[in-house]
C-alpha cells in the first residue's frame, strides 16, 4: 500500500538540549534550508517533498560538523485503500467542562475512571474522548430508533447549570480481537525499520531520537465483524486507561449521518489487512472494563430526572461562535469563501449587517451544514431584496417579519437576523416563522452542529 511520510523535527546542541542561546542558531539553520519553522527551530518536513533527501543529508552533515543531534517525531498515514469500517475520531472536552472523575466497579473488575461533567461548556457536539469514548445523546438515540442492540451506553453526569446535549459512554459488545498498531515499535530495532522500509532507515540512522514511531493502525479483514459498530481495546500502553477505539461499519454510519446524529468529520476510514505489514506486529487486545449494568441503569434515571426538570437555556457568546465557525474553516476550507473585504467591510452602515460583519471578517459566507448555507454579503443583499418583494404578495400574511436574509435552507426556507437580533426560520411554504435561535451566536454553533 501506499503512505505519506511526515517528519516533524529539531536540532538539540550536544549537553545543551534548552537555552534561548541556541535557538536564533537553530532558526537560522531552519531557514537556511529554505523551510519554516516555530519560535524555537520546530520544523515540518513531508517525504514526498522532492527535496526531502537533501534536507536529510543537510542535517546529518549539520550535526557532524557543529556536534549537534536531530531529534523529532515520525508519522505514517496509508493513502490507497478502501474501507467498509471508520474509526470514530474524537476530540477532547474543554479543561473547564470536566467537573470530576471517579473510579466505578467494572463487570471485569477492573476500576473505570468515569467524569462529571458541566456540558453547556461543549459547543462542538462531538464525539469526545475522556478516558473512555463518549458520543452525544442524539448518536445514542439514533442507535436504539434504528434497532441497534448491541452497543450499552453510560450516561456521562452532568452538572452543569444549564440546558445542553448530553454525553454517554459507548460499549459496543463486538470486540476485534487483534491489531497491527505502533506500541513496540523502538528506533533501535534495526530489522524493524528496515522492514517498515519508506524513510524510517535513513532518519533513524541520522536522529539520536524519535520520540514518537506513528503507524496507522490496521485490522485483519478476517477479524471483522459482518457489520455494526465494535471496538478495540488495548490495557497495556503509555495511557493507563488503556487504548480504546471504536469502529463503525460503514452501514451503520450513513444511517448515523442520515439521523443527524454524525458527520463524516468524526470517521477516518479503517485500514482493514489481508495480512499484517511488514515491520508491524499483531497484537491481541483485551476485553474492555465497563460499569456494572446496574450502575449503568441508575445513571440513566438520573439522567431521565435532569431532563424531566429542565434547566435555563445557555446564552451563547459572540466570542465562542466565531470561535467555532473559525475551528469549522480550518476543518472544511473547501465549504467556506474567503473573509469580507476590508473595503466593502468598511462600507457597512446598516446595524444589522454590523450585528453579522464579525462572522463576514471569518467568512463571507459559506456552507454551515447540509441544512444551512450562510449567504456572502453580495448575495444578502439580493436575497433579502427578493424575499421581501414575494412577501409583499402575500395578502393573508398580517404580520410581515422585519429583518435580512443571513442564510438559506436546503428545502428553500429562509433564515432571517430580525430587527431584535434574534434569528428566525421563514417557511418558504406557509408563509410563517418556524422556528427561532435567541442570537445570531446560538444560530451559528446550533447550524453547523445540524451534522452532514
Amino acid at each position: 500500500m501506499n503512505y505519506k511520510e511526515h517528519l516533524t523535527w529539531i536540532l538539540d546542541k550536544k549537553n545543551h538540549r534548552f537555552g534561548d542561546e541556541k535557538y536564533q542558531e537553530n532558526i537560522d539553520f531552519v531557514h537556511s534550508l529554505g523551510k519554516k519553522c516555530d519560535c524555537v527551530g520546530w520544523s515540518e518536513l513531508d517525504m514526498d517533498e522532492t527535496d526531502a533527501d537533501e534536507v536529510l543529508d543537510k542535517i546529518e552533515a549539520f550535526c557532524k560538523e557543529q556536534g549537534w543531534r536531530a531529534r523529532g517525531w515520525y508519522e505514517r498515514r496509508y493513502t490507497d485503500f478502501e474501507s467498509d469500517w471508520y474509526e470514530l475520531k474524537t476530540e477532547d472536552f474543554k479543561d473547564n467542562t470536566v467537573i470530576d472523575v471517579f473510579p466505578v466497579e467494572t463487570e471485569i473488575g477492573k476500576k473505570i475512571y468515569l467524569k462529571v461533567i458541566s456540558a453547556f461548556h461543549e459547543i462542538n457536539v462531538a464525539p469526545k474522548d475522556c478516558h473512555n469514548i463518549c458520543v452525544p445523546d442524539r448518536f445514542r438515540k439514533a442507535c436504539i430508533e434504528n434497532g441497534i442492540t448491541d452497543v450499552d451506553f453510560c450516561w456521562v453526569q452532568d452538572k452543569g447549570r444549564y440546558e445542553a446535549e448530553q454525553y454517554f459512554y459507548i460499549f459496543p459488545h463486538k470486540r476485534i480481537s487483534r491489531i497491527a498498531y505502533d506500541r513496540t515499535i523502538d528506533k533501535k530495532q534495526k530489522s524493524r525499520m528496515q522492514a517498515l522500509g519508506g524513510y524510517l532507515p535513513k532518519i533513524t540512522s541520522i536522529f539520536y531520537e524519535l520520540q514518537r514511531i506513528g503507524l496507522q493502525d490496521c485490522y485483519l479483514k478476517e477479524d471483522m465483524p459482518s457489520g455494526g459498530i465494535a471496538y478495540v481495546y488495548c490495557s497495556s500502553t503509555y495511557d493507563f486507561c488503556g487504548r480504546y477505539t471504536v469502529l463503525i461499519h460503514k452501514d451503520t454510519a450513513e444511517m448515523l449521518i442520515k439521523e443527524k446524529a454524525l458527520s463524516w468529520a468524526n470517521l477516518t476510514p479503517a485500514c482493514i489487512v489481508d495480512k499484517c505489514p511488514n515491520g508491524y506486529e499483531l497484537d491481541e487486545t483485551d476485553e474492555a472494563p465497563r460499569p456494572l449494568m446496574e450502575y449503568m441503569e441508575k445513571l440513566f434515571k438520573e439522567y431521565e430526572k435532569l431532563k424531566a426538570k429542565g434547566r435555563p437555556e445557555y446564552i451563547v457568546k459572540e466570542k465562542e461562535a466565531l470561535k467555532f465557525l473559525r475551528k469549522t474553516k480550518t476543518e472544511r476550507k473547501e465549504d467556506f469563501n474567503k473573509r469580507i473585504t476590508k473595503k466593502i467591510a468598511e462600507s457597512i452602515i446598516d446595524p444589522l449587517y454590523n450585528s453579522i460583519l464579525p462572522y463576514y471578517l471569518v467568512s463571507d459566507g459559506g456552507l454551515l451544514s447540509d441544512e444551512y448555507t450562510f449567504l456572502s454579503y453580495a448575495d444578502s443583499l439580493k436575497t433579502t431584496t427578493e424575499f421581501f418583494e414575494g412577501l409583499e404578495k402575500e395578502e393573508l400574511l398580517e404580520e410581515k417579519p422585519e429583518g435580512i436574509v443571513i442564510a438559506t435552507c436546503a428545502d428553500g426556507d429562509f433564515v432571517l437576523l430580525a430587527k431584535d437580533e434574534k434569528v428566525i426560520r421563514f417557511s418558504h411554504e406557509a408563509p410563517e416563522a418556524i422556528s427561532e435561535w435567541q442570537n445570531i451566536a446560538k444560530f451559528f454553533v446550533e447550524a453547523i452542529n445540524d451534522a452532514e
